[in-house]
């Protein structure tokens, strides 16, 4: 499993909320590759998981996750990412270099929590604990992700691209059942069964067919060629801490 996340300077997927400052409608499918990944990966998990999208897809044939996820779902996901991602790091080292359980009791983990406040920490009634950055900053990437959806130009470009993502890296399809005069007709051989949300990708239905979208060049400030095997990041349930 493709595993390389667009993760720099503690922010995901950083070129991507660029587009609309840059006008970048058009970006290649490059460009656009590590913001879908995450959006499969991760902001799928804020709205249910593999099992309620294959809900959804069923119950709206021609939709994608695009369709599904708000603004809202995308915001979330990446600031539950960005402020977990050092406490994450730290406990995948610690699981790594300690290997008996004295080990681990003696570990010292300094990694916090970048938007919220410690694991364990009493709130006061009715609040989260997200900081007043985390809040702000999360109104920063809703507004980024409307305007990208605004655009028609760059949502298009993306329901394009999200055709190959899906292509790419999804092995798995639904039945669709089609109305015959001889009854119900399935399309496909059989349904895969999903029987678990992390390890069971399932490929989505209902992608746009225009294909005939001219798609901007790379950054031409990118001197890394666009290589994000820079920031490798390891699958992870995402849980508001």
């Amino acid at each position: 499993m493709h595993e390389t996340i667009n993760y720099e300077d503690g922010k995901m997927v950083p070129r991507a909320r660029l587009w609309i400052k840059k006008k970048m409608y058009k970006p290649s499918f490059a460009a656009a590759e590590p913001l879908l990944y995450f959006l499969d990966k991760y902001a799928t998990i804020v709205v249910g998981g593999v099992r309620a999208m294959g809900k959804y897809y069923k119950n709206n044939r021609g939709k994608t996750l695009l369709d599904k996820l708000t603004v809202s779902d995308i915001a979330y996901s990446l600031l539950v990412y960005e402020s977990s991602y050092d406490v994450w790091s730290e406990e995948m080292d610690k699981a790594k270099t300690c290997t008996t359980a004295e080990e681990k009791k003696l570990y010292q983990g300094t990694a916090k929590n970048k938007y919220h406040v410690k694991r364990g920490a009493r709130l006061p009634l009715y609040q989260d604990g997200w900081t007043n950055e985390g809040q702000n900053y999360y109104n920063e990437m809703c507004a980024e992700f409307q305007a990208i959806k605004n655009n028609d130009t760059l949502w298009a470009t993306l329901n394009v691209h999200w055709k190959t993502y899906t292509k790419k890296y999804h092995k798995y399809s639904y039945v669709v059942l089609e109305e015959t005069d001889i009854g119900m007709e399935s399309k496909q051989n059989k349904e895969p069964e999903v029987n678990n949300d992390d390890d069971c990708i399932v490929s989505l239905p209902g992608e746009l067919d225009n294909d005939n979208i001219e798609f901007d060049d790379e950054y031409s400030d990118d001197g890394d060629n666009n290589d994000y095997s820079k920031h490798a990041a390891k699958r992870q349930k995402m849980w508001p801490v």
